[in-house]
């Protein structure tokens, strides 16, 4: 049987009746119903002679379970010999008949009957043989472990890139004519600033740019250009004036300030492209 079929049955399936559970705390049956309740199942004992096991009252058979239980039991989970599992095997049926419960037969490792089976899947149950119910769950909890851990490490890995590109365009990166196209394309939402050393208006505006810069990382990415080094670009975007800001939105421009515009002004400019 599939994986994802076992999955789908401990998922559905919360009500087990365990056939032939032994009260003795070294037995497998006893260790595989204590591992089923502890992770939410309910167990139901079935044994000739016990009263109690695990908590819970046990039955003779599957028949003497109080109808109020009996119509809920999902599963039948056999600790018997291959060749006891005839009587068992036509109780389940009756029930299934009677209730349209319960859905599985389960028989666990080294027990095998194909004739049963059979007869149980023309009836439409589903027959599981020669599995340990604790060893299934365990190893469907181990995958599902290494997958949550998978998805963490994806996540971590992204949270982790995030930060260091924060962190690296937490203040303005120096454009040039050569890097210019590289970060326009590489950055979706940027703002550039045109400026020259020997700008007044430039070097007042600057401390504006660095704030803005530490404030939106992660969003913007703030960029300077000298335009007196960088001529190619600065022709190229016709910028006749400077401080010249330039908003770029995937490597195009999509609005521009010109001179020394106070910080509040900026910032409603470039809300309207975050």
């Amino acid at each position: 049987m599939a994986r994802e079929e076992i999955k789908d049955i401990f998922r559905k399936h919360k009500t087990i009746a365990i056939v032939g559970l032994s009260r003795n705390p070294e037995k497998p049956s006893y260790r595989v119903a204590k591992y089923l309740q502890k992770h939410g199942y309910n167990i139901i004992p079935i044994h000739p002679t016990a009263n109690k096991i695990l908590g819970q009252i046990a039955y003779k058979t599957l028949l003497d379970v109080p109808e109020e239980k009996r119509k809920n039991i999902d599963i039948v989970d056999i600790f018997r010999p291959s060749e006891d599992i005839p009587p068992i095997g036509e109780h389940v049926m009756q029930l299934a008949k009677q209730y349209g419960k319960p859905r599985v037969i389960w028989m666990q490792l080294g027990i095998i009957n194909q004739v049963v089976a059979r007869k149980a899947e023309i009836e439409g149950l589903t027959v599981i043989m020669d599995k340990c119910m604790m060893k299934e769950h365990k190893k469907l909890t181990n995958n599902d472990e290494e997958e949550l851990e998978k998805i963490r490490a994806e996540k971590m890995g992204k949270m982790m890139k995030k930060a260091k590109d924060s962190e690296e365009t937490m203040t303005p990166i120096k454009l040039t004519d050569a890097n210019f196209s590289e970060n326009t394309e590489k950055y979706p939402l940027m703002l550039i600033d045109f400026w020259a050393p020997w700008c007044g208006p430039c070097r007042m505006i600057a401390p504006i740019i660095a704030e803005l810069a530490e404030e939106y990382a992660g969003k913007i990415v703030f960029g300077k250009l000298n335009a007196d080094e960088n001529p190619e670009t600065t022709t190229q975007y016709n910028v006749m004036g400077i401080p010249t800001l330039l908003i770029m939105k995937s490597a195009k421009e999509v609005d521009r300030l010109v001179g020394a515009i106070p910080k509040d002004k900026i910032e409603n400019r470039l809300k309207k492209f975050i």
